[in-house]
């Protein structure tokens, strides 16, 4: 059977012998011809005189961007770093002012940039060298302020958003990342900061929180990264019933948030606009137990939470289920039987 299926005679394109085949197109009689045939086509590769060569793994290249994005990608290196070496022969550009501090790098087209962010007027308004140069930047910083207030200045990105603009949705997204932040944080430990500089973050942070508007929406920033990193407090009595509501295999959100209260549901049902509450017999003071009278004041802003909850509700004719702890330990038949009743 094996050799009715080798019925095709081919010869080797590596030792020219001839041998059988079951396909009419085969080239190699053997694995080893086949990666003999590999490394001959490595090294007549490798023979080409390329304009640039990967110092890393040796690989060539005719273009420059081909190299910069082989090398960025495959081992992580900076463009700007490409650039130098191969561009500048591994010369660190320097700031036109003299202050010998580096440039900011733009891209490969046009490298570096001339003067460092600032330093160009140093030597086109020659203050740099001015002996009352902190004088004169003090009143242009002035001058600039009261054009911005008298409205000849207008910020570039005025009355932008993320939704609205693009660039400065692509900014926000590279700036707000967690690795920025923790070499922003990193940088910054250890260094002393002037009572000026405190002094103005205090006053502006004082300023800051003062508005209500703004202190709402922080409030509500906060309450939405809680929810959506699982942060939320679920407790033991939740859990015990969420093993009676899976009885029904009903779909349900849990820890469903509420803007208009600040705040969440323990469950909601969509399907049946049902909201549900788990209190616990401590912490919402049930009546039937000993801790019916609030003593604490956790108690007390649980209380009146609930009494805000109940209200939204109402107003908003949205049902909702209140179910104590203690019937969830003692009566579950009669939690049970009620679900039946506003499910079904």
């Amino acid at each position: 059977m094996i050799e009715d299926s080798l019925k095709f005679k081919n010869n080797c394109i590596v030792c020219k012998k001839e041998f059988p085949s079951r396909y009419g197109y085969s080239k190699f009689c053997s694995n080893r011809c086949n990666q003999k045939d590999y490394r001959n086509r490595k090294l007549r590769k490798e023979g080409i005189n390329y304009l640039y060569k990967c110092p890393e793994c040796n690989i060539g290249f005719n273009k420059y961007s081909s190299l910069r994005k082989h090398r960025a990608r495959a081992h992580k290196i900076p463009s700007e770093q490409t650039y130098i070496q191969f561009m500048l022969n591994n010369i660190v550009p320097t700031c036109k002012c003299g202050c010998g501090e580096k440039p900011k790098f733009l891209y490969e087209e046009r490298g570096f940039c001339e003067y460092k962010t600032g330093h160009n007027s140093r030597v086109v308004n020659n203050w740099g060298h001015n002996p009352n140069f902190k004088e004169i930047k003090k009143k242009s910083a002035a001058t600039q302020k009261k054009m911005f207030a008298n409205g000849e200045l207008v910020a570039w990105n005025k009355g932008l958003t993320k939704e609205t603009s693009e660039s400065i949705r692509i900014g926000t997204e590279k700036m707000n990342t967690p690795e920025r932040a923790r070499n922003l944080s990193k940088a910054l430990t250890g260094v002393k900061k002037s009572p000026e500089h405190i002094k103005n973050t205090i006053k502006g942070l004082k300023k800051y929180w003062s508005d209500p508007k703004k202190r709402e929406e922080k409030s509500h920033q906060r309450l939405l990264w809680m929810k959506e990193n699982n942060h939320t407090v679920k407790s033991k009595t939740e859990e015990e019933f969420v093993k009676m509501i899976d009885i029904f295999d009903i779909k349900y959100n849990r820890q469903y948030y509420v803007r208009d209260i600040k705040g969440y549901f323990d469950f909601y049902i969509k399907d049946k606009n049902i909201l549900i509450e788990v209190d616990g017999d401590f912490w919402h003071c049930n009546p039937i137990t000993k801790y019916s009278k609030p003593k604490y004041t956790s108690q007390r802003k649980n209380l009146e939470k609930d009494k805000i909850k109940n209200e939204w509700c109402q107003k908003n004719n949205i049902k909702l289920l209140r179910f104590w702890e203690n019937d969830i330990k003692n009566n579950r038949t009669q939690i049970i039987e009620q679900l039946i009743k506003e499910l079904r």
